[in-house]
């Protein structure tokens, strides 16, 4: 049950996450079928927990792991393997993080952005990339007015954040143990609906309760619980999977990759 892949240009590796796993697993860009992964990260050293969005940083060789149930990111050496330490690990209460959901990594200006919650609140995060340990972020991006209720991946580009506002709710139908269904259920999963989903863009200054700048949703989208998210700048295309639709979307959007301001 992969919850997000990245690929590594340098060693044309794809790489994804395996969260009832536990694991970082690795293949090759050709893979195809039913293939051993070339490498496995995976085991009690590794601090992984439920691993959900991977980012590749080639300029500093390493990959990021947002981790939901240790609400952190975690920094491993990109052609790891085994049961090894992270490098780094950014979590604790002065990070203000939980849940973490999503990672991007700005090697111009040496920061990491993920997503996740704060006091409850769903929040997009930005933190120094070298900083280690139980740290304050930089900014916090949270509030009513980002429209957001649950974040999940995130991407960055020439200063700006690209988010997935995942704002339709699935609950299983039995208890965490899978032995009892749930009060009321009657079919294989319930659905707990709120507002649509939607894609949104920040500028990777912004702070506090800031609404998105740009913005896909509606029914024209077709997104309803949108949850990966990949860009191709190049392009000018954007791309969300969607676990209800149970499909991946791709959108021509020029203005989307427009410079978010001056260079810093």
């Amino acid at each position: 049950m992969a919850h997000g892949i990245a690929y590594d240009p340098l060693h044309d590796v794809v790489i994804g996450t395996e969260p009832l796993a536990g694991s970082i697993v690795f293949f090759r860009g050709g893979s195809q079928g039913n293939v051993a992964p070339l490498r496995v990260i995976q085991g009690p050293h590794t601090e992984i927990h439920y691993p959900f969005q991977p980012a590749v940083d080639v300029k500093h060789n390493e990959l990021w792991v947002a981790d939901v149930v240790s609400h952190g990111l975690l920094v491993f050496p990109l052609t790891g393997n085994g049961d090894i330490p992270p490098l780094r690990v950014i979590r604790g209460n002065r990070t203000q993080m939980t849940g973490a959901s999503g990672v991007a990594v700005d090697t111009d200006h040496d920061l990491v952005i993920a997503s996740g919650s704060t006091h409850g609140a769903p929040a997009i995060f930005t933190f120094d990339r070298r900083a280690s340990g139980n740290v304050p972020p930089k900014t916090v991006i949270s509030g009513p007015t980002t429209g957001i209720v649950s974040g999940w991946h995130v991407q960055y580009y020439r200063g700006k954040i690209y988010a997935i506002a995942s704002n339709h709710y699935l609950g299983a139908s039995y208890d965490q143990g899978g032995f009892e269904p749930r009060p009321k259920c009657d079919g294989p999963l319930l659905a707990f609906t709120g507002p649509l989903g939607f894609v949104g863009v920040w500028k990777e200054t912004d702070n506090g309760d800031v609404p998105p700048q740009a913005i896909i949703m509606g029914p024209a989208s077709e997104l309803l619980h949108p949850d990966g998210l990949a860009i191709d700048p190049g392009h000018n295309e954007l791309f969300a999977s969607d676990s209800v639709r149970n499909g991946v979307f791709g959108y021509l959007v020029p203005d989307f990759f427009t410079v978010a301001g001056p260079a810093r």
